[in-house]
């Protein structure tokens, strides 16, 4: 079979070598990929030998030489849409803080989660949450996953509405509870 450069194929890790790693992609050899686009953030091999790929084919000449640059931030974008549309939940990390809110990393793609979007309670050092991760909700999702809002916020407040349900049926006269204090203002706390 002919691969076209440019072309989206799928294949087998067979082996790795000291820079590269061997696809199988039912020819006469094996293609050829940069060892360093199968390495996650921390410089881990996400991949295994026998796992399937999808990659693009970036040239025939002297062998075929792949490249997941492409696929993978594809791939990771659709997933995101996805969890927009349905509402579904992503895990995030928290990269940094910014004038206006937070910088998150979600698989390989950037967020960003305004300061107000973060927590319930407000938090007077923006700081205490960089390097945590959290489960977040997409809110906004725009220009092809260039520009992506999320919340924590809305999960936590979701979670607080499910419990007060539970909360609500246990609160009868004379009943004693823990609770914590929020604000204390002039009339009360």
């Amino acid at each position: 079979r002919r691969f076209k450069q440019g072309e989206t194929i799928e294949g087998t890790i067979v082996a790795f070598g000291q820079d590269v790693a061997f696809v199988s992609i039912g020819g006469k050899s094996e293609a050829q990929i940069e060892l360093a686009e199968l390495k996650d953030d921390q410089g881990n091999v996400e991949v295994s030998i026998g796992d399937r790929i999808q990659a693009v084919v970036v040239s025939t000449s002297g062998g075929v030489v792949l490249s997941r640059k492409g696929v993978r931030n594809a791939a990771t974008l659709r997933e995101l849409e996805s969890a927009f549309r349905a509402g579904v939940a992503v895990e995030g990390k928290v990269e940094g803080v910014n004038k206006g809110g937070y910088e998150i990393r979600i698989a390989r793609a950037r967020a960003f989660c305004p300061l107000s979007q973060i927590d319930i309670v407000r938090t007077t050092d923006p700081a205490v949450h960089v390097g945590k991760t959290y489960t977040f909700r997409i809110i906004e999702y725009k220009d092809g996953g260039k520009s992506i809002v999320v919340s924590r916020r809305k999960l936590l407040e979701d979670e607080h509405q499910a419990n007060a349900a539970a909360v609500r049926s246990s609160i009868v006269p004379g009943a004693v509870l823990p609770g914590r204090v929020v604000s204390v203002l002039d009339f009360g706390a």
